[in-house]
Parts: C-alpha cells; structure tokens; sequence
C-alpha cells in the first residue's frame, strides 16, 4: 500500500551526503511519473478553460499542480490508481496548510481535485474510484418540510 512520508528524519552528519544522493536518484526514478502527471494538469487546465472563466481554471490547476508535488515529494506513489482516500483528503489538507500561505479554504481544494479526478475518469479513462469516493460532497441536502 502507497505510504504518505510525514514527521522529521535524523541524518547523521558523517551520512548527509549519502542521503543527498539516494534522494537525488530517487527523485530522478520519480521524474517520468511526475512529468506525466503534470501534463494531465495541462491538459485539465485547457479543459477547463472551455468550460470556465481563465480565472477558475487557474485556480484549480494551481491547487492540481500542487497535489502534484504533494504526491511526488511526500508519499512514494508511483501510479495514479495507488492514491488513496487519505492522501487526497486528510493528508493533502494538513500539507497545504503547513505549505501554503493563501486563502483557500479545504472545500476549495476537494472541488478542485474532484474536477481533476472526474477529468481523468471521463476525458483520459484513468479510474481511481478510491479518490471519485472520498471526494464526493460531504453536505447532505435535506428535505424541505
């Protein structure tokens, strides 16, 4: 199951430079997955802005592109069907707010991944039905009486 790095690591001093170097082939081993992730965002950025404003594709190819390097540099998944529940919700809020300095608020980051996830189901045929389920809508509509 795909692992989502968190806490601090203690490198000795006398081992930096070799962590330096398993980190520098790892990121190079990961490169193919992120390139390709971040041209489905270009492409979900061209999607969008036939559908919205220049505005709101920004917005949420901004908040994609950043899941992007959530992903890569924080959890060790290698394929878009190894994301889990978690790493969408739970873990890429509580990393957006310790990374990010803005506004958004943690709806705004859910729209924007189900747009992102829905486009790659609909328009690319990559299914991730872990991700589609955890971000569904929380707010129940009621009835009105």
């Amino acid at each position: 199951m795909a692992k989502v790095y968190t806490g601090k690591v203690m490198i000795p001093g006398d081992k930096i430079e070799e962590y330096f170097k398993i980190m520098a082939e790892a990121e190079k081993q990961r490169e193919p997955f992120r390139q390709n992730l971040l041209q489905l965002n270009q492409e979900f950025y061209e999607y969008l802005q036939s559908k919205f404003s220049h505005r709101t594709a920004l917005k949420h190819s901004s908040i994609v592109d950043l899941f992007v390097e959530f992903i890569c540099r924080q959890t060790d998944v290698e394929k878009i069907e190894d994301i889990t529940r978690g790493m969408v919700n739970t873990h890429f809020k509580n990393w957006w707010r310790r990374k990010v300095w803005d506004s958004t608020r943690p709806d705004e980051l859910r729209v924007a991944l189900r747009k992102f996830f829905v486009f790659l189901a609909e328009e690319k045929g990559i299914v991730n039905e872990k991700a589609l389920k955890a971000l569904q809508g929380t707010r129940q509509r009621t009835e009105p009486t």
